[in-house]
């Protein structure tokens, strides 16, 4: 971990108990997130990304268990921590925005009491200083602060994220975690509230670690991004350098599954098959099952995340030097048929 990095999680292993056998959610994967960025965590459904999100919260189901790793936060390990010392951190350090704001909110209290919970248990206020902040907090996400005296249900899908962010808000942390935050709104409420989130980042100076499975979301928003697939990390670097230059057959098979506008071709081009069950994964790069690029030595021993030129782009494709003729080849549709 550098002072340029907020979070640095190294080899983290999570794993679920599943019956009698175990699910290797997150299996040794490596991420930063500097300071005063947002960092997209994308891949598939089912690739361990929201597992990793909560693992930097300790809020698990019972199933789940730490298997190893570091989460260094600020220069501190939070996996070392007790559950009282963690419980210090949540909140006031680090916050979590969930997928679904409804589900989130207590549909019998109004936001006003909901906020008011956060502020004066956490954060120690009082009930003039609550109310000032709260009012500051729906200014801050674009809400009149007359609505604090509704409840849940009286706001729409949009408004509802907005106060789930606000209430993410409330202690000023420096790192919140978005866990697909905009997955269930129309594009239109999608980008109002990208738009917002990139505008408070900027205002308060805190990280963002962003959880999508939405390509387009991190092009537009980000500014690092981190390519999960299997429970690994398959490629990172700067947003930009990695999805124009992509060197991970994954990523190239991403970027091909979403639409470009100013792109001649019509038809999206899906990655065909499935994602390995993850309770035995295959050997070697978990991606060759799929990947149209495999060769055997693709099929051995595990491939590590290696840098690009000596750069902060990194991925664990053991093909690094023919990247370039592979992209050009990725892009033609048929590369990607069974």
């Amino acid at each position: 971990m550098t002072q340029r990095h907020l979070l640095s999680v190294c080899d983290l292993r999570v794993e679920y108990k599943v019956g009698s056998d175990i699910v290797r959610a997150v299996d040794g994967a490596s991420l930063d997130v500097p300071r005063g960025a947002i960092v997209g965590l994308v891949g598939e459904s089912g690739c361990g990304k929201s597992t990793l999100a909560r693992a930097l919260t300790g809020v698990m189901p019972k199933s789940a268990r730490i298997a190893g790793g570091q989460l260094l936060f600020d220069g501190t390990d939070l996996l070392r921590l007790s559950h009282r010392q963690m419980n210090r951190h949540r909140w006031r350090d680090i916050a979590f925005v969930p997928q679904s704001a409804m589900n989130s909110l207590d549909p019998v209290y109004t936001i006003e009491t909901q906020l008011a919970e956060i502020l004066r248990r956490r954060g120690g206020l009082n009930r003039a200083e609550t109310r000032e902040r709260s009012a500051h907090l729906f200014e801050l996400v674009g809400i009149e602060p007359r609505r604090l005296g509704d409840y849940p249900h009286q706001f729409s899908g949009g408004m509802r994220q907005r106060v789930a962010i606000a209430m993410a808000l409330a202690l000023e942390p420096k790192l919140v975690i978005a866990d697909e935050p905009v997955t269930a709104l129309d594009v239109i409420v999608q980008r109002q509230i990208l738009d917002r989130l990139r505008f408070l980042q900027a205002e308060l100076g805190m990280s963002v670690l962003l959880v999508t499975h939405d390509i387009s979301v991190v092009a537009y928003v980000c500014d690092e991004i981190v390519v999960m697939y299997a429970g690994r990390v398959m490629e990172a670097g700067e947003a930009r350098t990695v999805l124009t230059e992509p060197h991970h057959p994954y990523t190239m098979g991403l970027y091909n599954a979403f639409p470009d506008l100013q792109s001649s071709q019509g038809l999206l081009t899906p990655i065909d098959g499935q994602p390995p069950d993850l309770r035995r994964p295959p050997e070697g790069c978990r991606f060759a099952p799929r990947c149209p690029f495999a060769e055997d030595a693709c099929r051995g021993g595990e491939v590590p995340l290696t840098a690009v030129n000596g750069s902060t782009h990194a991925a664990a494709c053991r093909r690094l030097d023919e990247a370039t003729a592979l992209r050009a080849k990725a892009l033609e549709a048929e590369t990607w048929m069974p």
